[in-house]
């Protein structure tokens, strides 16, 4: 019986506690929307590409394009329906060896990303929200086969594009 009671006791601290964070502006991340409530859509077009990284805009545009539609807060739609459009551009991509089997030859390789995105408003171009350098990097290892490294390459690139995607997403709809 005791047990029941001090069970029915943490139940109602919780329940309480969440009443007070749901009260206090606090949200899962990722559900909150600070922008103007008018912004329902977005359209996300093809990430400017400053490098030679060919294919890499399509990566990071189709990463956040995906990220919007997983969270659902925002409608992803073409430039004529939406209200806001954020924009993306690689300004690069800089590899560097960062271990090594011997003095030339390189056993892991790091890969830097910096992105400028913005998310302005359809109707008057007033910016919504910018980073004008966002950046991430990721290793990967580099094998005897070049096409293995690669591949290599592109999974980590794909990695920064979802890592970079979930800080864009989350960036302008809370607002940091």
């Amino acid at each position: 019986m005791r047990g029941k009671r001090k069970m029915g006791g943490y139940l109602i601290l919780g329940l309480l506690a969440a009443v007070l964070v749901a009260g206090c502006g606090y949200g899962f991340r990722g559900s909150v929307n600070n922008l103007p409530p008018d912004i329902r859509a977005v359209h996300i077009p093809v990430f400017v590409n400053e490098t030679n990284e060919a294919g890499a805009e399509m990566v990071f545009a189709n990463a956040l394009i995906y990220e919007f539609n997983r969270s659902r807060v925002l409608q992803v739609v073409s430039a004529a329906e939406a209200q806001a459009v954020i924009a993306g551009k690689i300004r690069s991509v800089a590899i560097e060896a960062v271990s090594y089997a011997s003095q030339t030859q390189a056993v892991e390789r790091k890969v830097t990303v910096v992105l400028e995105v913005s998310c302005r408003r359809q109707d008057n171009q007033k910016v919504l929200w910018q980073n004008l350098s966002l950046s991430r990097y990721q290793t990967y290892t580099v094998a005897q086969d070049p096409v293995t490294t690669d591949r290599n390459k592109e999974e980590a690139l794909r990695k920064i594009a979802q890592d970079l995607s979930e800080r864009i997403h989350n960036g302008i709809l809370e607002n940091f």
